[in-house]
């Protein structure tokens, strides 16, 4: 038996355990999901045939690493934070690794030891990153081979509720990890893109202000705003040449008008401290005509409650972040019969060898949630986390190093079998 160790039993790790239980017999799998509560890792593993759920203290170091000694390839389904230390022990221990985490600076640093030591470390294998990039690549591959030459790359993705649950002024409720929508854009580097061959570099202070409109056929509008920095995939894609490299995130208007309010009123902020002269500035900003004279910003701001929960609860948070997102965890809930919705675009426009024949091929996908335990982006994270956790099992990538799922050997047979989940893209060329 081969043993598999998923670290992190949180929102999107049930279709991910999923599979990997439906296959476990077949390919004789034993799977270990361990969680910061036992309990919480039960729930998910539910107690199915091939199946331990365990207590896990990741800050135990060598408790950690005997149980990592006793896998033969460990998922890490934990934030994004502590890659870093589980690489250096999946190093130490010859394991390989996967996660559907961003490569950070650290983890690319660490590609020539992972090489040397012919171990996989895949990053980026959820959603986004993950089936963004698979797509992307294979959308790109064809037309290269097809002799085309790309001029623009514009790539959105997004989180969100599914039109029947979409019950609430801001058109969103929570399908991940809140703390992570409550810090987006914030302490992840340069935000930047390529457009009509100028680079674009924003702070975060007016990320929410640079939207672009995005109509996705029988789902109406949404707005799309920058996505860290599109600026590396003009390499990592293939797209020297390229006028228009864009990657963004998508929301339903307004939701970034809303939130670029809520910026402006401090309530994003991480770092300075939940004191008496902010709620004062607050209840002053929230009065000014001339800040929020808007009708309908207002009306976004109070139905998120934050500002009672400002008064009601002093003392009780350290940070404005934090207070927003116990607001938000009680308003933007999944219900118990909500869905949700992942939504999926890409645009490529590309001409001919000679340069004309201008054209614009799209792409895009929708997936729609079961519930609100099997959702959309669970499904969409946790699937090809599972299923390229087989093909290394199975011995069918033979790169080594830090990888991510760019290359044709790893994306075509993943998007092939996604489409058995319905995940499928739709294309037309205009």
């Amino acid at each position: 038996m081969r043993n598999i160790l998923i670290l992190g039993a949180g929102k999107s790790s049930i279709a991910l355990i999923d599979y990997l239980v439906e296959h476990a017999q077949q390919q004789e799998w034993e799977i270990t999901v361990a969680d910061l509560s036992a309990e919480h890792a039960l729930q998910k593993t539910k107690g199915r045939p091939h199946t331990h759920a365990t207590g896990f203290d990741f800050y135990n170091q060598s408790g950690r690493k005997e149980m990592l000694s006793k896998a033969d390839i460990i998922i890490s389904m934990l934030p994004a934070a502590m890659h870093i230390a589980l690489a250096e022990d999946c190093i130490a221990l010859k394991k390989n690794l996967v996660t559907p985490s961003y490569i950070s600076d650290a983890m690319r640093d660490m590609n020539d030891t992972v090489e040397n030591k012919k171990l996989i470390f895949m990053n980026e294998m959820g959603l986004d990153p993950g089936i963004d990039h698979m797509s992307a690549m294979q959308m790109i591959d064809r037309l290269k081979k097809e002799g085309k030459v790309i001029t623009g790359f514009k790539s959105h993705c997004g989180g969100l509720v599914a039109p029947e649950n979409d019950d609430n002024l801001w058109h969103y409720k929570f399908s991940w990890n809140p703390r992570n929508v409550i810090l987006a854009g914030q302490g992840e580097g340069e935000i930047q893109y390529l457009e009509k061959g100028k680079k674009i570099k924003i702070s975060y202070e007016e990320l929410f202000t640079k939207t672009a409109e995005l109509k996705v056929k029988g789902f109406g509008k949404f707005e799309s705003y920058p996505n860290r920095d599109s600026l590396k995939y003009v390499s990592e894609y293939g797209l020297k040449g390229a006028k228009t490299v864009y990657r963004g995130t998508l929301r339903r208007p307004p939701f970034c008008k809303g939130w670029n309010a809520l910026i402006q009123l401090g309530f994003t902020n991480r770092k300075e401290r939940l004191t008496h002269k902010f709620k004062e500035e607050v209840t002053s900003l929230m009065k000014s005509k001339e800040v929020f004279a808007d009708k309908q910003i207002q009306k976004l701001i109070h139905s998120t409650q934050v500002i009672p929960a400002l008064f009601v609860n002093e003392n009780k948070w350290v940070v404005p972040a934090e207070l927003l997102q116990f607001a938000l965890e009680h308003t933007w809930s999944l219900g118990q019969n909500d869905k949700d919705m992942v939504v999926m675009v890409h645009q490529i426009e590309y001409t001919g060898k000679t340069g004309r024949g201008k054209k614009t091929l799209e792409s895009s996908l929708v997936c729609i949630g079961k519930d609100p335990e099997h959702t959309a982006m669970a499904t969409t994270v946790g699937l090809p986390v599972a299923m390229v956790t087989k093909m290394i099992l199975n011995g069918e990538i033979k790169r080594r190093g830090v990888l991510m799922p760019k290359y044709p050997e790893i994306y075509n047979p993943i998007l092939a079998e996604l489409q058995n989940y319905g995940i499928i893209f739709k294309e037309t060329i205009s």
